[in-house]
């Protein structure tokens, strides 16, 4: 009996320490209370564009594009960022947007994307499955412009013995929509020396690039390029004019969320008028053209990101028989619409045209650029 009574009163002690605890923690836990958050949602977009991550994180904004897999979005306060579209949980849109899908339909309406649907808000009954989705791009309807891009500018300055400026001017701009697009690229490239002997300042390079194409999504893999169009001009190549036209065909190699590969190839034609020649040659020459290239990026990081691009044009011999331009670096993002670019720029030309003094020019040309790029 007396170990019976020992049990009872141990077995009540437990209990009543549980419900002690049970008090403390249920007091504590009403304690903790916070208001209901300040935000207001609204069901159909009239102000914003609303994005919602996967992981709950809700931006307002201006929805730009989507494309190779990437959504372009301009928040209203933190400002251009590209997401991955498979990151991301809903899309609503306030406007009219154009859609591809990867059958070629196009579509346009005020957009509803959900983990596996796409649907408008302004067409009810009329919806695709999400992966089926290829493009999406501000409609004409919408009144708002398809362009957007970006400028980079770097600059370097020596002075003490001798005094050297250089500068560098980068543009980019692109129009998109769901079934094409138009690019346009300009690289500027100016450095001038002081003469240690005269004092006199002297120019040591001068160039301008201008690559103009135009592209047609034929399938998610295949894109034709009609036409594309390069200006290009560098009197130390003795180059005073070279224009190439002509169309291409691509494809895409494989086109994932962190990395995307490009091939291409197409004919082309080439004038080039020379700044120097000699007393028996053309000042001139007009070429057929074979172009290959490609283009590749890979996200290094969520802010670093590697790109390369490469083409090859073969020409006839009065115009270098083989010409090649490469661009690659590394493009780091700092703040907002803000990155740093380190990229290198080489340029060969396989056989130079001499100048009127028979000197043959460098057959190759390294460049190595610190920019920094702002995207609008």
């Amino acid at each position: 009996m007396p170990n019976l009574i020992s049990k009872s009163k141990l077995t009540t002690a437990i209990l009543m320490a549980c419900l002690a605890v049970t008090a403390i923690s249920t007091k504590a836990m009403a304690e903790k209370t916070a208001p209901a958050w300040p935000i207001k949602v609204p069901l159909i977009p009239t102000k914003f564009d609303w994005l919602l991550l996967k992981n709950g994180e809700l931006l307002a904004g201006d929805l730009i594009s989507m494309y190779q897999d990437e959504v372009e979005f301009d928040s209203d306060e933190i400002g251009i960022v590209t997401i991955k579209l498979k990151d991301i949980a809903q899309i609503r849109s306030k406007d009219i947007m154009s859609i591809r899908l990867d059958n070629d339909e196009v579509h346009q309406g005020q957009l509803l994307i959900t983990e596996d649907r796409i649907s408008f808000i302004d067409k009810p009954g009329v919806s695709f499955p999400r992966s089926t989705l290829l493009t999406i791009a501000a409609s004409e309807k919408s009144g708002e412009s398809l362009w957007d891009g970006n400028i980079s500018f770097g600059m370097n300055f020596k002075s003490g013995n001798s005094e050297r400026f250089d500068y560098t001017a980068q543009a980019h701009a692109s129009r998109l929509t769901a079934s094409s697009r138009i690019t346009l690229n300009y690289t500027g490239i100016f450095a001038e020396v002081e003469d240690p002997d005269s004092g006199d300042t002297v120019k040591t390079e001068e160039s301008h690039r201008l690559i103009a194409s135009y592209d047609w999504y034929y399938s998610r893999n295949i894109f034709f390029r009609l036409p594309s169009f390069e200006y290009y001009t560098n009197e130390f190549t003795n180059i005073e004019h070279q224009l190439t036209l002509g169309v291409a065909a691509g494809y895409k190699i494989y086109d994932e969320p962190d990395s995307k590969w490009d091939v291409f190839a197409g004919p082309s034609v080439q004038y080039t008028k020379f700044d120097q020649v000699q007393n028996d040659e053309k000042d001139d020459d007009t070429s057929p053209v074979l172009v290959v290239g490609t283009d590749y990026e890979r996200d290094i990081t969520d802010d670093i990101e590697y790109f390369f691009s490469y083409n090859v044009k073969f020409v006839s011999t009065e115009s270098g028989s083989i010409i090649h331009h490469v661009e690659t670096g590394i493009e780091i993002e700092v703040v907002n619409d803000f990155d740093i670019e380190l990229t290198a720029i080489i340029d060969s030309v396989e056989d130079p045209i001499p100048d009127e003094n028979g000197e043959l020019p460098e057959a190759t040309d390294v460049l190595f650029i610190v920019g920094l790029k702002y995207s609008f």
